[in-house]
């Protein structure tokens, strides 16, 4: 019977350090609500002013993003083929709010820049992609949809 007591302790305290690590190497996640973790990086110079923070949208009223909804739906591609650096103009729905849209590409391995106008309509230009015929592809948070370009 005392081996088992013996045992039972050590058990309990291994367990215990465990715990003790685990919350240590947790580091900042675990501050008391409110406190925020040092900053990293350059200290303010004597006689020089700090760099004001940004505020988050939280802090400045602003709503934040909500890139959820409806799976993205492209209604047509104009022009529907081209070769690199030409203009595309991508017509649909459920795009999403400006800076919700997350990728438009032209096959796989071959994204583009593109600047979303609105949730119906976004621009871009063919990059630099494998000939032939490719999907062009819309990425939101909420879903994919793709459709055929053809790349000269």
């Amino acid at each position: 019977m005392y081996l088992n007591r013996e045992y039972s302790i050590r058990a309990l305290a291994t367990m215990g350090l465990v715990v003790l690590i685990i919350l240590l190497t947790a580091g900042s996640g675990w501050a008391a609500e409110g406190t925020e973790a040092p900053q990293k990086g350059k200290r303010p110079q004597a006689g020089k002013k700090a760099t004001p923070k940004k505020e988050t949208a939280k802090e400045s009223g602003a709503k934040p993003l909500d890139c959820t909804g409806d799976f993205p739906k492209i209604q047509k591609i104009q022009p529907d083929e081209g070769k690199a650096g030409t203009k595309v103009t991508i017509t649909g729905r459920n795009f999403g709010q400006r800076g919700c849209l997350s990728m438009v590409s032209f096959g796989p391995g071959s994204p583009a820049k593109f600047d979303q106008k609105d949730d119906t309509t976004i621009t871009t230009t063919v990059p630099d992609a494998k000939k032939g015929m490719r999907l062009l592809t819309v990425n939101t948070a909420a879903g994919q949809d793709s459709k055929p370009f053809l790349v000269r």
